[in-house]
C-alpha cells in the first residue's frame, strides 16, 4: 500500500467523519480590535486564525497576513479581515482538510447561524495518529529544500520571506547547524512593542525591531526525523513535542520539512484518473468545477503518453478578487510527482479554461523533453551484449 490510490482508500473512514465530532472553540474578535490586541488573544489561545461574523458572513485573518501590518498598535483588524466560505456540521473531515489546504489555514469555521466552532489541523492530525501509517514514508509527503536563514540575518528579511513565499516556518542556522525554528507567531510577538511605550513611539520601535538580528528568537524545540521514517513516526514526534512542523534530515543534512499542511494532503479530494489526481480549491460555480476536472484530467492523460513516470498530480486553485474592477482572476498551481522529482508549475489568468490550457502546454512540453533525455541516457548505459 504505497501508492496514492491505496492511501486514499485506506483513509476513507477518516475522510467521512463529520466535522461536528472534531470541533474546538474558535478565537472570536471584533473588527474594531487593534492588531496588537488580536495578537495577544492569539498568544493566549494558541491560535493561528481568528474569526468574526458580519451580516451573516464569516470573516477571518491569520498570523502570516498580520506580518504585512506596519503599525500593529493602531491598525484595526477590519483592514485585514476577508470573507471565507464556512463548513456545516454535516460536512466531512475530507472537505475540512481540502479547505484548510487551499486557504493555507490551520483551522476552519463550522457555522449554524453562528460560528459553532472550528475544525483544527491538529485535531485531524490526531485522528491520523490513531491509524497505522507506517507504510507511508516521510519523503513522499515532505516539502523539499526548505528556506533557511542565519540567526545573524534581520527580522525584516525573515518577515519578507514569510510573506513572499507564503510560509510560516523558517529553520534558523547557527554556525551552519539548525538551532531553532522561527514561526510567523514568533515573529509577530517579537514585533509587538511593550505596552509601556508611548503610542507615538510604538511604530518607530517596531521598525527598529525589524532591523535587529533574528538572534535567539524562535523555538529550540525542533523535532527531527529521518527522510526514511514513516509518517506515523513524524506525526507522533510532532504531537509529543506539540509543534507544527518537523524537520527531515538525510545523513545529518536538512533535506525537507513537514507541516500540518503536508500531512493534511493525505486527505485531499481525489478525482478518477489513471493516476491519483487531487484538486484543492474547487470553484463554487458548477460550470468552472467541470472545466477544472475535465482540463486537469486531459493534461495528465496527455502527459502520461510522453512521461509515463507520473505517480500523482495535484492542482490548487486560488480565486483572487480585485476590489477595483470587481473581476476575479485565478492563480493555478500544479504539482507532478514522479519517482525522480516533484515538478511544480504556476499560471495566472482571468479565464480558468485558458489558464489550464497554458499550463497543459507548458507541462507536456517540459516533461516530454525530460523523458526523452532520460531515455537517451538509459540507452547509452545499456551494454551491447544485452541488446544482441
Amino acid at each position: 500500500m504505497s501508492s496514492g490510490q491505496s492511501t486514499y482508500e485506506y483513509l476513507k473512514e477518516i475522510q467521512k467523519i463529520s466535522v461536528e465530532k472534531a470541533l474546538h472553540p474558535p478565537t472570536i474578535i471584533e473588527p474594531s480590535f487593534s492588531i496588537s490586541k488580536v495578537i495577544g488573544m492569539m498568544s493566549e489561545t494558541d491560535s493561528y486564525d481568528v474569526y468574526c461574523m458580519k451580516n451573516g458572513e464569516v470573516l477571518t485573518t491569520n498570523a502570516r497576513e498580520m506580518l504585512d501590518v506596519r503599525d500593529i498598535s493602531t491598525t484595526k483588524a477590519s483592514s485585514l479581515l476577508h470573507r471565507i466560505r464556512s463548513l456545516s456540521k454535516n460536512d466531512t473531515i475530507e472537505k475540512a482538510a481540502t479547505a484548510m489546504s487551499h486557504y493555507r489555514m490551520r483551522s476552519f469555521p463550522v457555522v449554524n447561524n453562528q460560528i459553532m466552532g472550528v475544525v483544527t489541523a491538529k485535531s485531524i492530525v490526531n485522528l491520523l495518529a490513531q491509524q497505522n501509517l507506517k507504510w507511508i514514508r516521510a519523503n513522499s509527503v515532505l516539502t523539499p529544500n526548505p528556506i533557511v536563514l542565519s540567526n545573524r540575518e534581520s527580522l525584516a528579511k525573515a518577515r519578507k520571506v514569510m510573506m513572499t513565499k507564503r510560509i510560516d516556518h523558517i529553520p534558523i542556522l547557527h554556525k551552519g547547524k539548525v538551532e531553532r525554528v522561527l514561526t510567523s507567531m514568533h515573529l509577530l510577538q517579537a514585533l509587538t512593542p511593550p505596552q509601556r511605550i508611548g503610542s507615538d513611539q510604538k511604530g518607530i520601535d517596531t521598525l527598529r525591531r525589524l532591523e535587529s538580528d533574528i538572534g535567539n528568537i524562535g523555538s529550540t524545540r525542533v523535532p527531527q526525523c529521518n527522510t526514511n521514517d514513516s509518517i506515523s513516526t513524524v506525526i507522533d514526534t510532532m504531537l509529543k513535542t506539540d509543534t507544527t512542523c518537523c524537520l527531515l534530515t538525510l545523513w545529518d543534512n536538512l533535506h525537507g520539512i513537514i507541516t500540518y499542511k503536508d500531512i493534511l494532503g493525505l486527505l485531499l479530494t481525489k478525482i478518477p484518473s489513471e493516476v491519483p489526481l487531487y484538486i484543492i480549491g474547487m470553484p463554487e460555480d458548477m460550470e468552472n468545477a467541470e472545466i477544472v476536472k475535465t482540463k486537469f484530467q486531459k493534461i495528465i492523460s496527455n502527459l502520461i503518453k510522453v512521461y509515463p513516470e507520473v505517480e500523482e498530480a495535484r492542482t490548487s486553485i486560488k480565486t483572487i478578487h480585485n476590489p477595483i474592477s470587481q473581476r476575479k482572476h485565478f492563480e493555478v498551481s500544479v504539482k507532478i510527482f514522479s519517482p525522480y522529482k516533484t515538478h511544480s508549475y504556476t499560471e495566472l489568468g482571468w479565464d480558468l479554461s485558458q489558464v489550464f490550457d497554458a499550463l497543459g502546454r507548458r507541462i507536456v512540453r517540459n516533461l516530454s523533453k525530460r523523458s526523452k533525455k532520460r531515455w537517451k541516457t538509459s540507452i547509452r548505459k545499456i551494454d551491447k551484449k544485452d541488446i544482441f
